[in-house]
Parts: C-alpha cells; sequence; structure tokens
C-alpha cells in the first residue's frame, strides 16, 4: 500500500491544478482535452509496465540508474543522475512549489516575496520529512495522498452534482490545425503525470520489491489516469472552457462555481 501510495502522490501534485488550462490553450477543443488526458495517461502506464519489467529483474535502490547501468553502460547511468540531480528534479520541483505559493495566496495577499518565501519553506519542510527517513517519509507520503485523492473525489462528486445548474462542457470549438496541436496537448498532459518512476529508487529497500514495485507502478499510474481524466472532465463540465484557459487555479475555480465564493478555499 505505501509504495502504491508513493506512486499516486508522486504523481499528483500541483501540475494537475494548473496542466488543464495549459492543455486547454494548446488545444481548445474538449474532446480533443479529454482525448490528450486519456492518451497521456495510456502512455503513463506503458512506461509504467517497462519499468516494472526493469525493476523485477534489477531490485535494488537506484531505479532508472541501475537500470541503464545494467543494460547500457554504467557512463549513461551516471549521466542520467547527474543530469536528475543537477537540472530535471531541480527544474520539477520548482515549479511544484510556486504553484503551491500561488495556491497559498487564496488564503490572503501575498507579495511576490512572500510567495518565494512560501515555495521555498514547502521545499525544506518536505526535504526534512524526507531526511529523516524512508519510513517516515513514506508514512507522510500515504497521508498526502489519503487527502489528494479526498480533495479530488469531492471535487468530482460536488462537481457532478451541485454543479447541474450550470452549463455544461459550453466553449468547445475545434481549431483548424487541431491535429497539429494534440502532440503539444498531450506533452502538456504528461508533465501532469511526471515522477511515477521514483517508487524504484527504493527497491533495495523495499519489501519483496519483484513484486512490490512492478505492482505499485500499474497499479498507481492506472488509479492516477482515471483521477485526471475524470477531473478534467468536472472542469470542462463546471467551467467554460475560457474560464479553463485563462486561469491560474482551475481547481479553486471550479469549487468557487459549484459551491460559490470561497469554495475553492476547500481546494487550496
Amino acid at each position: 500500500p505505501h509504495a502504491t501510495a508513493m506512486v499516486v502522490g508522486t504523481i499528483i501534485g500541483a501540475s494537475i491544478f494548473i496542466q488543464p488550462s495549459e492543455i486547454s490553450r494548446a488545444l481548445p477543443s474538449i474532446p480533443g482535452i479529454l482525448a490528450a488526458w486519456t492518451v497521456a495517461g495510456l502512455l503513463t502506464i506503458a512506461g509504467s509496465l517497462i519499468c516494472a519489467e526493469l525493476s523485477s529483474a534489477f531490485p535494488r535502490t537506484g531505479g532508472v540508474y541501475v537500470f541503464l547501468c545494467e543494460t547500457l553502460s554504467p557512463s549513461v547511468g551516471f549521466l542520467w543522475a547527474w543530469a536528475m540531480f543537477w537540472t530535471m528534479h531541480s527544474g520539477i520541483i520548482a515549479p511544484i512549489a510556486v504553484v503551491f505559493a500561488s495556491y497559498a495566496a487564496y488564503f490572503g495577499p501575498l507579495s511576490p516575496a512572500a510567495q518565494k518565501a512560501a515555495a521555498v519553506a514547502a521545499i525544506l519542510m518536505l526535504s526534512a520529512i524526507n531526511y529523516v527517513g524512508v519510513r517516515f517519509g513514506s508514512r507522510v507520503q500515504a497521508g498526502f495522498t489519503l487527502g489528494k485523492l479526498c480533495a479530488i473525489a469531492l471535487i468530482i462528486l460536488f462537481g457532478f452534482v451541485l454543479g447541474a445548474h450550470l452549463p455544461h462542457f459550453a466553449g468547445s470549438r475545434t481549431p483548424p490545425d487541431a491535429l497539429a496541436q494534440f502532440p503539444r496537448a498531450v506533452a502538456a498532459g504528461l508533465f501532469a503525470f511526471g515522477g511515477w518512476h521514483m517508487v524504484t529508487y527504493i527497491g533495495g529497500e523495499t519489501v519483496e520489491a519483484k513484486r512490490t514495485i512492478p505492482r505499485a507502478l500499474i497499479l498507481g499510474t492506472a488509479i492516477v489516469t482515471v483521477c485526471y481524466v475524470a477531473l478534467n472532465t468536472v472542469y470542462l463540465y463546471v467551467l467554460p472552457l475560457d474560464r479553463v484557459m485563462a486561469s491560474t487555479r482551475v481547481a479553486a475555480d471550479a469549487a468557487d462555481a459549484v459551491l460559490g465564493y470561497g469554495g475553492g478555499a476547500l481546494m487550496s
């Protein structure tokens, strides 16, 4: 359960609350948007199947670094680890922290400096939690994951039940270059699925890693795909497409539309 929670919790983060706007701007078509999220999820599941096979063959701590060292060469593994440490992971963490600060500003105005401070504080806090140890970090991760899934379930439930009076799936249009823009929309969706492979990094510290990690990868990515498609369906169900495109806090805007002003506090 903890391994699956790690996969789900690592994937579901700030991105799902901003990427819908990016995808809708790239492809302002409701069927196209939902198709892009579905394809991004299927690609993620395909990647998890490959990673599951590799983690069964090499159930050691290090994940992708180990896979590359064993299947290609230690030099390739080193380059991957170097890039992940200096650019990839830090590059992913930074925008996620910025989005966290943006949602924190929903509760009260924050100056640009205060938002930066909130983002830095979030990074330091989570770093300290993981420094304590894998067991403690996994329990915190499981708790956060449960909170995220509950929030998503509430958005979906309230959106469909309480949003029945709102215009549904309004503003869709099919641009002439829809097929050309579709890959761009899928790429934006894939950003929100990032991090699913990180559970492989603790293969050497996982009980029955040959079974646990592959199961967690497959089950976790499938759960996230269903959540993302359902969540974006709700966004488009209760908000006009133009509002989704312009939103910087789409989950909060959807909650406001359904529950009235202040409803977004539940999602922030």
